[in-house]
């Protein structure tokens, strides 16, 4: 009966818990990674904290995974100690009121580092120990989440959540480690294919390899987007792989498979070298390479074969970046992609067991594949700057709050001023008051708030109406104070110092109420009708607090005017600046920044009133009657037209510009013409005509005026054509 157990216990249960415990592990790593992704871009990844992270990380995965793999069994102490630490995160992520990764990011870096450290470093360890069946399962995990997040990708889990069921399940693999130490357990955990007992497949398990591992480094730099479909190729065609190498009845097909191996590492080399195209061909790279690689992995490989894998990574990696970057004429690179052949064939090449005209072809083969097929990447390009133009500024010079100081930090905000793309870090939080908005990120802001208010620091939140704007934290602002001013909200905590509260230069009587119910939640039309309306038909202190009003508008929108300048958004500048100048007239300084951004900017009919501002001043007169006559002749606005080319010729005579007054005289005349104004076009010519008699460009305007008037002539004693005409 005992003998029974122990079967069923070597044999069935204890292979099926390991096999649902390296399932549920790649699964769940897969999941956390894909989670990550999302949330690791709210983090500054200009600071020099994140590289930091990014090193330790990968310095303490690489040790756990390189001393599990040297060490055939984990040491007792160090798999209690990591035991334990892993019950300690366990509690640490699922306590209550658990903080956010990102809000513990910014707050807790060095808790965050520490722990790190540790979940890289217990990682690397169990992947140390992933083989034959162990990693068959690990991977089948990998292949599953992947083949579920194509139908389901929106994966909304917390990343502590998550690393705490990670933890879990390491904790199981941990405690499992103490009952393989007995021979019999570890008898399922050998799997022994009939390919991988010939050394004469070895070369084809290195050479894939290092081509798959090389081809995914290129592929995060070179690809954009999403990396499922390159996870799910590579651990599927790895498991299937490995598991056709099981198929007893290949042992007799040696030289079939072998020719199979040649023909398949050739076509993966084809795709590799064909690197223009990697966006078109990359899954059949990665699910040949993956199949040879599970395909022929040899029972044993020794430690210096993973050190060679590594060198001619390297190779691949700095061979490829070289001829990305390095400028060279095509035939030159052509030549140098050369240097890829001997690194393929290195390890086919040193094989006694093969004869030599075999190896030769081979190597013949792959340098005709690079001299007819190489194509290097496509040019990497970064998306120009651009900037979602829905402009909604507020009238933010009302409050009493001086938003251009120092003491001010921005994420978000919708106030004119430089906002960090980022959360504030700790450090750069302190002696400043953050100001936030909610236009995305919300849940991540209202925990960055929760942590502020818990010690005590000063923010504020600033919230337009508008329809667009849709909270769903509407709650978790209810517990802060809240003051309204006209079209927006100011939230703060109470523990703030200073009163919020209008600008000083504003009523604080009944006339601020008056103000209050005429322009609250008004359009910008509206406020200027409003006020235009006190002006015209009140006196005293209203018709003084409506003129500060209009200027504290004025000041608020010169200020998005200002700031979109900076930033090179010349269109939004622009509407910033014809919005300001409802309120008052341009002063100089937005005239030279209308002026900087109608230069770069097509012109369009909204911005007439902008040039005409221009025009008054002599600096900007010349460019802004040459930019508004072209505007009113596409508007059909002769008059218009007519009065701004009159002014432009004056400004040329005045300053002795004679050519272009002559140039824009004969535009005019023109113009005249064709709307047949022979009153002013006659006078003109015959005025011209006698100063210059020899000319030929006004005698060519004198016939043609004489046959067009003759041509109408005749056109009046035909009643039918005329008739006609009119219509």
């Amino acid at each position: 009966m005992d003998s029974q157990w122990k079967r069923f216990w070597e044999t069935g249960l204890f292979p099926s818990l390991e096999f649902s415990l390296s399932l549920s592990i790649g699964y769940v790593l897969s999941l956390f990674f894909y989670v990550a992704g999302s949330e690791l871009a709210l983090i500054d990844r200009t600071d020099t904290a994140y590289p930091v992270l990014q090193i330790l990380l990968l310095v303490s995965f690489a040790i756990g995974f390189i001393y599990r793999k040297y060490k055939q069994t984990l040491p007792v102490s160090l798999a209690v100690a990591l035991l334990v630490a892993a019950i300690v995160q366990i509690f640490w992520f699922l306590r209550a009121n658990s903080a956010e990764f990102l809000i513990d990011y910014i707050f807790s870096f060095e808790w965050v580092l520490l722990s790190g450290v540790l979940s890289a470093f217990s990682v690397g360890i169990y992947g140390g120990s992933l083989r034959d069946f162990r990693f068959l399962s690990f991977a089948l995990g990998v292949t599953v989440f992947t083949f579920y997040s194509l139908f389901e990708p929106n994966q909304n889990y917390s990343m502590k959540v998550l690393l705490a069921v990670l933890y879990i399940f390491l904790s199981l693999y941990l405690i499992s480690t103490f009952v393989q130490r007995s021979p019999y357990f570890s008898k399922f955990y050998k799997i022994r294919s009939k390919i991988g007992k010939h050394p004469l497949f070895a070369p084809f398990y290195r050479s894939a390899l290092s081509l798959l591992v090389s081809y995914c480094i290129l592929h995060l730099y070179f690809q954009p987007g999403p990396k499922i479909p390159l996870i799910l190729s590579v651990s599927f065609s790895v498991i299937f792989g490995r598991v056709l190498s099981l198929l007893g009845g290949l042992k007799k097909e040696t030289k079939s498979v072998f020719l199979i191996g040649r023909v398949a590492l050739l076509f993966a080399f084809f795709f590799f070298i064909y690197q223009t195209y990697w966006s078109s061909f990359f899954i059949a790279l990665c699910i040949i390479t993956g199949s040879i690689v599970g395909f022929f992995k040899p029972n044993k490989t020794a430690y210096k074969e993973y050190m060679f894998v590594g060198l001619e990574t390297g190779i691949y990696l700095g061979l490829s970046f070289l001829l990305y970057f390095w400028n060279l004429p095509m035939g030159i690179r052509t030549v140098s992609a050369l240097l890829f052949v001997p690194v393929l064939m290195y390890p086919y090449l040193i094989q006694k067991h093969i004869v030599r005209l075999p190896r030769i072809l081979m190597l013949v083969t792959a340098a005709i594949i690079v001299l007819l097929f190489f194509s290097p990447p496509t040019i990497r390009t970064n998306s120009p700057f651009s900037k979602k133009e829905i402009f909604d500024p507020i009238p933010f010079a009302i409050t009493n709050i001086s938003f251009n100081e120092e003491k001010y930090i921005y994420y978000k905000s919708v106030l004119p001023f430089e906002s960090n793309p980022f959360l504030p870090k700790h450090s750069e939080i302190k002696g400043k008051t953050v100001v936030l908005g909610l236009s995305s990120n919300q849940s991540q802001i209202i925990s960055y708030i929760e942590r502020l208010s818990q010690e005590q620091h000063p923010f504020l939140i600033l919230t337009t109406r508008n329809k667009s704007n849709q909270f769903h934290h509407i709650n978790a602002l209810s517990l802060l104070n809240r003051k309204s001013y006209w079209n927006f909200d100011i939230y703060y905590p109470s523990y703030m110092e200073s009163k919020i509260g209008f600008a000083s230069t504003l009523p604080t009587d009944w006339k601020l109420k008056y103000f209050a119910e005429k322009l609250d939640n008004a359009t910008t039309l509206e406020v200027v009708s409003v006020l235009d309306s006190i002006l015209k038909y009140s006196s005293g202190d209203l018709r003084k607090d409506a003129f500060e009003i209009k200027h504290l508008y004025y000041e608020s929108f010169a200020e998005y005017a200002r700031f979109y300048h900076n930033i090179g958004q010349n269109k939004l500048a622009l509407d910033a600046i014809a919005v300001a100048r409802k309120f008052e007239l341009p002063k100089p300084d937005l005239l030279r920044i209308a002026f900087n951004s109608l230069k770069f900017t097509t012109p369009e009919a909204e911005y007439i009133p902008i040039l005409e501002d221009l025009s008054s001043d002599p600096e900007f007169q010349e460019f802004a009657w040459n930019s508004l006559i072209p505007m009113f002749e596409s508007l059909g606005d002769w008059n218009h037209a007519l009065l701004t080319m009159s002014s432009l010729e004056k400004f040329y005579r005045s300053n002795n510009q004679f050519d272009q007054a002559n140039e824009l005289e004969l535009a005019r005349v023109r113009l005249f013409i064709n709307q047949e104004n022979w009153k002013e076009v006659e006078p003109i010519i015959g005025a011209r005509m006698r100063e210059n008699p020899d000319s030929v460009i006004w005698e060519r305007l004198k016939n043609e005026v004489i046959e067009k008037k003759d041509s109408l002539r005749r056109l009046s004693t035909r009643p039918d054509v005329r008739e006609a005409r009119i219509q």
